[in-house]
């Protein structure tokens, strides 16, 4: 192992995104003196400027073949999709360590860019202007080498306690219970909103009570045995009276619910 890859001194980096992950967690890590941001890349110039007017010295770059070559560490904190793009259409530095911040891409897309590659994937759901405490979130990674490994995990240990390695199996499954978790439950959050404005003259705040309570019982009961309402009941009745007074589609989106947590308790209930 290098040690000269452990050393306290911060690490020059290029941050690849100026998106919500690279906007909560590039400045955290400079501020934590593990990193040195060289340079933010970015095809929107306003972008990548407003990131780099939260860094000490970075540098808005547009144009990639304008990346600087003498980083010792590249964050890809893009979309999912973009990475293995990315990967073909970037100047490899092959002495630096590639990593990208997402739960559901092999850290093996980087390859092309460098034999030193992995992932550094904080599981929480960002957005700009939205502040989150670091130490709270889980920072899972994984890195082509034992000792990038360590590397990666002392970088994550400056903002987080909370660090785990995992490999591309595990890492997606998890990505995949967080859409379930954060996106798919967002989405009904919408959804409710919607309608109680639509038909009731209130908005979501009317069931503030009730979504704490709810996350209170996941966190401190296993969620299956907290489940509750028509559906946990069987109650047909109810659920055709809901989906009667919605639009088509959230008839649709509700009897399918309904319907998945009737089925999953009569499965249950056969165990």
């Amino acid at each position: 192992m290098d040690s000269s890859r452990l050393t306290s001194a911060p690490i020059p980096t290029v941050i690849i995104g100026s998106g919500n992950v690279a906007s909560s967690i590039a400045p955290a890590l400079e501020q934590a003196g593990v990193i040195d941001v060289m340079a933010v890349y970015s095809p929107t110039t306003g972008h990548a400027a407003e990131l780099c007017a939260h860094l000490s010295h970075a540098m808005p770059i547009t144009d990639p073949r304008c990346l600087p070559t003498d980083a010792q560490l590249y964050i890809l904190a893009v979309k999912d999709d973009a990475i293995a793009r990315l990967a073909a259409e970037l100047t490899p530095v092959p002495s630096a360590l590639w990593v990208h911040t997402s739960g559901g891409v092999e850290a093996l897309t980087l390859e092309p860019l460098s034999p030193r590659h992995g992932v550094f994937y904080p599981l929480q759901t960002f957005s700009k202007g939205v502040p989150v405490d670091l130490s709270e979130v889980p920072v899972f990674i994984e890195a082509s080498s034992e000792a990038d490994s360590e590397l990666l995990a002392r970088i994550a240990s400056s903002i987080t306690p909370k660090v785990h390695h995992a490999d591309g199996n595990a890492r997606c499954r998890m990505h995949a219970a967080a859409v379930f978790a954060c996106n798919f439950t967002n989405h009904l959050w919408a959804l409710a909103d919607g309608i109680l404005r639509r038909e009731t003259g209130t908005d979501l705040s009317v069931l503030h009570p009730l979504l704490r309570e709810t996350l209170r019982k996941a966190m401190e009961v296993n969620p299956a045995d907290a489940q509750t309402g028509p559906a946990r009941r069987g109650d047909r009745g109810v659920i055709e009276k809901h989906a009667s007074l919605l639009t088509d589609d959230e008839a649709t989106l509700y009897r399918t619910l309904s319907q998945h947590i009737i089925d999953f308790y009569n499965e249950q209930n056969k165990l």
